[in-house]
C-alpha cells in the first residue's frame, strides 16, 4: 500500500505532517493521531504541507480530541497549492485563530508564523524534504 501521509516531530517542538494528494487511510491516521497523542504535551507548533489530500471529518475530529486533551495552544501553519484548501483553512480560522494557510512558495512565511527561529529554518525544512522523500514527492 502507497503511503499518503509521513510526519515527524522536528526537535520535540514542531510536527510536520505531509500528505501527498490523496486522503489517509483510516490506519495511517490513526498511528499519526497516537504519535501525536504522545508529544501533545511538548507540541509548539503544527506544519502541515499538502499536495491537496488531507484528513476527512471524522479524522479531523479525531486529531482534534487528541491535541485538546492538553489544551493546545500552539500554532498551525497549513502549506498547500490549493487555494480551496487555502480558502477552507481561512474560513476555520474564523473560530480557530491559531491557523493560518500558505501558498507552497510561503514557507518560510509559515515558520515564522510558527516562531521558528530564523537560523532553524534550513533544519526544519531538510527535515520536510526528508518526509516528501518517503512519500516520493517532488522536493
Amino acid at each position: 500500500m502507497k503511503r499518503t501521509l509521513a510526519y515527524a516531530f522536528w526537535k520535540r517542538q514542531i510536527i510536520i505532517l505531509v500528505h501527498t494528494k490523496e486522503a489517509p487511510t483510516a490506519e495511517e491516521w490513526e498511528a499519526y493521531c497516537v504519535a501525536a497523542g504522545g508529544w501533545v504535551k511538548d507540541i509548539r507548533g503544527i506544519l502541515v504541507v499538502s499536495e491537496g489530500g488531507g484528513p476527512n471529518s471524522m479524522q479531523r475530529g479525531q486529531l482534534e480530541t487528541v491535541l485538546t486533551r492538553e489544551r493546545l495552544t500552539g500554532k498551525t501553519a497549513v502549506v498547500t497549492l490549493s487555494s480551496i484548501a487555502r480558502g477552507i483553512v481561512t474560513a476555520l480560522s474564523w473560530f480557530t485563530p491559531n491557523i493560518k494557510a500558505f501558498s507552497t512558495i510561503q514557507i518560510p512565511a509559515a515558520l515564522d508564523y510558527l516562531g521558528v527561529p530564523k537560523d532553524e529554518h534550513e533544519s526544519l525544512t531538510k527535515e520536510l524534504t526528508g518526509l516528501r522523500q518517503k512519500l516520493a514527492l517532488p522536493t
